[in-house]
């Protein structure tokens, strides 16, 4: 209580002297998603298309904002080997002080991976971590349009492998995601 009270006065002085105004976003982004190059996955799993949805808000503050997203992908291999991957992250974006109309974030989070492997039938939710890098511009009052690459990693190694088959491999899952995005200003 007494470091939120301490920090509190300082938030708001910087709210009213910068003119702070609340700027929510939501957005949604499709593109090619793959497992990082070079990654025991991309042996196996191919380029494939993914979507996702985003909510995106700026706390007392124009540079820093929070950011909620998921999004959903389906790996093909050159085998019988499917996978469904689910991620939702909760990230901090950093807008990066760059005088264009352009706009660039910095993004870093936390969150969890829905997998499903396809023919195994073994799904799981696990941890992952989250990077990010988006840059868009305004195309009007109410809609940005940009470019966004993500990347997952998603902790898989702590597992145990199956029952049936002590000599299966697991490995930590890299993924990247590279999308095209469109994200609504919900305020004006």
């Amino acid at each position: 209580m007494f470091l939120f009270a301490l920090t509190s006065g300082g938030l708001s002085a910087q709210v009213e002297a910068e003119g702070w105004k609340f700027k929510p976003q939501l957005g949604v982004w499709f593109g090619p998603v793959t497992p990082v190059p070079g990654s025991k996955l991309s042996d196996v799993l191919t380029t494939s298309l993914g979507g996702g949805l985003f909510f995106r808000a700026n706390i007392p503050s124009n540079t820093i904002r929070i950011e909620l997203g998921g999004s959903y992908s389906y790996y093909t291999s050159r085998t019988t080997a499917r996978l469904h991957s689910i991620p939702v992250y909760g990230a901090v974006c950093y807008t990066l002080p760059i005088n264009l109309p352009l706009s660039f974030f910095v993004k870093g989070g936390l969150g969890s991976n829905f997998l499903r492997n396809v023919p195994e039938g073994s799904r799981n939710w696990l941890p992952l971590a989250y990077a990010g890098f988006e840059t868009s511009f305004p195309a009007g009052k109410l809609i940005n349009i940009g470019v966004r690459a993500d990347y997952y990693f998603v902790l898989e190694k702590h597992l145990s492998p199956p029952a049936n088959n002590p000599n299966y491999e697991i490995y930590n899952g890299h993924f990247f995601n590279f999308g095209l995005m469109v994200n609504f200003n919900l305020s004006r």
